[in-house]
């Protein structure tokens, strides 16, 4: 991994990770969510950030 490619999953993380803290507070909907996670995942296009996203958006059984 490239140090650029580690720098834009840094990004990644930290902003899905303020938008998750906003969405636990209750100011955005967890539909708001799911599209700044889409464009987060669109403009840093992470590597690992997206197997993050999908292990943790896996419903639970």
């Amino acid at each position: 991994m490239s140090p650029k490619q580690f720098e834009s999953e840094l990004n990644y993380l930290a902003a899905r990770q303020l938008a998750e803290s906003l969405m636990k507070q209750g100011l955005i909907t967890k539909t708001e969510f799911r599209k700044i996670d889409d464009l987060l995942i669109a403009a840093f296009a992470p590597l690992i950030g997206k197997l993050i996203t999908v292990s943790l958006d896996k419903p639970e059984d």
